[in-house]
């Protein structure tokens, strides 16, 4: 755990560090999530979808997500609403503590923790447990309408798809080049943070960015915690599976939700405070949930 954590902000840091120097600015992030997006990734899923054998019981991986994801809502538009009057701000409120940075982080951590298995599970858990309620649930709820285009545009979404219709068929002589592309991911991911990382955002709207850290990396996993811990028995998961699920949840406010705060004029500086302070608690929420989740669940 302490390896991965290190390693992850070893490469942070040196993107960050890289972007002051000059050598990178902020800019070339998309180049880096380009990358990802439309190559790295789509490989990745494809590779380790195709291999991957699947039981019923993984259908709680994505479910899961939907379940804190409706939870979030309620908090939001439930408890909040009456306590905040801005409809800007309420919306932003909603992205940064529905939705957990689950692809950009969360891919690496299942990646280093528990290999390819790992790797599954968050993929699962990201592509249709995040991705697709937030392309259209999410967009409806902040822009009033359903942009499907975005769906089919997804190429880790098309991957999956691929793999599942290609499932039985031999591709051996693909698994040097995917291994060497799955590799690629994790620095070029958490390098691409680097350069996003803004420490003098995490001060603009610090209450309603800790607000949503609070929720995301404390809250929500202490209830997946919960209903890991009350039906693992009955829902007879691997230990990977529900480590994967609980880390899955507690992942950082996504960065996604600054990108839409932007595109739909929403609270943009509050979108960016919550990114970046999840990043920096990152080091001490993650631990504790891994801890917790090997005391509890380990022995189900």
């Amino acid at each position: 755990m302490w390896e991965t954590l290190l390693t992850f902000y070893l490469l942070v840091g040196g993107g960050y560090l890289l972007k002051r120097l000059g050598i990178f600015s902020e800019g070339d992030t998309a180049v880096f999530v380009n990358y990802i997006i439309h190559f790295a990734l789509p490989v990745a899923v494809f590779g380790v979808i195709h291999d991957f054998d699947f039981s019923w019981r993984d259908f709680f991986v994505f479910t899961t997500a939907w379940i804190t994801i409706f939870l979030s809502s309620l908090f939001v538009f439930v408890f909040l609403k009456p306590r905040v009057g801005d409809v800007k701000t309420l919306k932003t409120l909603f992205l940064t503590t529905s939705f957990g940075n689950t692809a950009f982080v969360g891919y690496p951590i299942a990646y280093a923790l528990f290999g390819d298995k790992g790797l599954a599970y968050a993929i699962l858990y990201d592509v249709l447990g995040n991705f697709i309620v937030v392309v259209t649930y999410a967009i409806f709820v902040i822009g009033g309408g359903v942009d499907w285009r975005t769906v089919y545009r997804f190429p880790p979404l098309g991957a999956l798809i691929l793999a599942f219709l290609l499932k039985g068929v031999p591709l051996d002589f693909l698994n040097t080049f995917i291994g060497v592309v799955k590799a690629s991911i994790t620095p070029t991911v958490v390098f691409a943070l680097g350069l996003r990382f803004n420490p003098k955002g995490a001060l603009l709207n610090l209450r309603g960015a800790l607000l949503s850290v609070v929720w995301r990396q404390v809250i929500v996993p202490l209830f997946v915690l919960l209903f890991l811990t009350l039906l693992g028995n009955t829902l007879n998961l691997p230990f990977e599976e529900k480590m994967v699920i609980l880390l899955q949840s507690s992942m950082p406010p996504f960065v996604m939700s600054v990108i839409l705060s932007e595109r739909y004029r929403l609270n943009t500086d509050l979108a960016v405070a919550a990114v970046n302070v999840g990043l920096l608690t990152l080091p001490l929420t993650l631990p504790l949930w891994y801890f917790m989740g090997k005391a509890f669940l380990s022995h189900q």
